[in-house]
């Protein structure tokens, strides 16, 4: 799938997974202290903004552009801070014989 069927796709309702994170991020990362954290492929970002929430330094990246707007409006509508723990970007990833796609 190629960014324009992802924006597609997180347009058809308000999240295409859940707002809550991944249990398995959630069991491996629950007794760590906070720490930086880069979220590939974060979607809407809900992983990024579980561990923003606990105080991670996060990185969310993907290339749909309307899932990183939802990444953004779920970050500010949950995390509260004073300075800035998630962040997204829109990125496309380099894809085949070494040909970088980014516009």
């Amino acid at each position: 799938m190629d960014s324009v069927a992802w924006d597609q796709r997180y347009r058809q309702q308000e999240f295409v997974w859940t707002s809550e994170p991944n249990r398995f991020l959630v069991s491996e990362t629950q007794s760590l202290a906070p720490a930086r954290a880069i979220d590939l492929a974060c979607g809407e970002g809900r992983n990024a903004v579980w561990l923003a929430e606990r105080g991670w330094r996060v990185t969310g990246v993907d290339f749909s552009s309307v899932a990183i707007e939802k990444a953004r409006q779920l970050e500010a509508a949950r995390v509260r801070w004073t300075e800035l723990r998630a962040s997204f970007i829109r990125k496309s990833w380099c894809s085949g014989r070494g040909k970088d796609r980014r516009r």
